[in-house]
């Protein structure tokens, strides 16, 4: 019956079948009582070795978590660390800033203080020259202002007398007429014509100088010939040229040719400059070799030098230090300009500045 329930055909399995031969045969041995099935439990080693394992897994487990949680901490903490150097960064980059403003300010007020000196002298200078060539101008030119404001000024005193003249003409033209009918005729013809008579004309009594002495013709020529020194204005001054460079992309120090004045400049590879002189200015060398463009508003147009049209840049890109210190290049009038050694440039500028001015 048990066979029967337990073959695989009928709804049983393999083991179960074998099982109950087993135990069938074990029957008719006459071991019924005995058990039919021996279940033998091996002991492996290994277990042992598994669990000593796993107990020290544990231990690296827990010691890494440890030092997991210390390097979390301690990356908090060098990141408050760097943010304070950050800010503090910043805070002295800001200090640099300001000091540079501040040095400018020096130069431009230093400049300043210089051309008031000049002109200062210029005008001390200049004061007794004028006066001393106005005098010499009245002594010589006659036909100055002077002398003919004198002139004006005579003509008014003489309309001045002849009208006055006139007035008592006509005032005394009565009293006249009748002491003209108590003389004679012929007396009466000649008072009258010389009441109308213009008087005459004095004759000057000054001699004229035909020939002079050559001492005085030599010290009026020199006092003409100063005249003519002053009267000549004097030439403009030569202005700053660039020179000319070979490389492009790079920032470098040079001098003007005239002045001898430091700058520093940077070359496009267009053949186009943008220079940065003591005074604080940046300013823009087209290259006329280039395809014509519209120009944008903050190049403000100035002079030509050789085949460059010179632009300053009050305003816009490419006009303030923080725009070249903070960027790797900056596109002006579709030219591209590399900041590469802008800082270390400025910086020799400033020095050279201070030395010069």
């Amino acid at each position: 019956m048990l066979s029967n329930r337990s073959h695989p055909d009928k709804g049983g399995s393999k083991a179960l079948m074998q099982m109950v031969r087993q135990a069938y045969e074990q029957v008719m041995k006459g071991n019924g009582a005995s058990e039919a099935i021996r279940t033998v439990i091996k002991k492996d080693g290994r277990v042992d070795q598994l669990q000593n394992q796993l107990i020290t897994l544990e231990k690296i487990h827990e010691e890494l978590r440890i030092a997991f949680d210390e390097s979390q901490s301690k990356l908090r903490k060098s990141e408050a660390e760097l943010k304070h150097l950050r800010s503090t960064q910043s805070q002295q980059s800001h200090d640099d800033y300001e000091l540079t403003q501040l040095k400018r300010e020096n130069i431009r007020l230093k400049r300043d203080i210089t051309d008031l000196q000049h002109d200062l002298r210029a005008a001390k200078s200049t004061q007794p020259l004028r006066s001393a060539s106005s005098e010499l101008s009245e002594d010589i030119n006659p036909n100055s202002p002077f002398k003919g404001a004198s002139n004006v000024f005579k003509q008014t005193k003489t309309t001045g007398l002849t009208h006055r003249r006139k007035v008592w003409i006509v005032l005394a033209l009565p009293l006249l007429v009748i002491m003209a009918m108590l003389l004679p005729a012929g007396e009466h013809i000649q008072t009258i014509i010389a009441l109308f008579d213009s008087p005459a004309e004095k004759v000057n009594s000054h001699p004229k100088i035909l020939t002079a002495h050559p001492d005085d013709l030599a010290k009026k020529n020199a006092q003409q010939q100063a005249a003519m020194v002053m009267v000549i204005p004097e030439k403009p001054k030569a202005l700053p040229q660039l020179k000319l460079v070979k490389e492009f992309g790079a920032w470098h120090k040079g001098y003007f040719a005239e002045t001898q004045q430091p700058y520093i400049a940077i070359r496009s590879e267009g053949g186009s400059y943008v220079l940065h002189n003591c005074q604080g200015e940046f300013q823009y060398y087209m290259n006329q070799n280039l395809r014509s463009r519209r120009l944008p508003a903050n190049l403000i147009y100035e002079r030509r030098d050789r085949h460059f049209t010179i632009y300053s840049m009050p305003y816009g890109n490419g006009s303030t230090l923080a725009q070249w210190s903070g960027s790797k290049s900056l596109l002006i009038n579709d030219e591209y300009f590399p900041n590469q050694g802008f800082e270390n440039a400025y910086q020799d500028l400033l020095n050279t500045c201070d030395l010069v001015y």
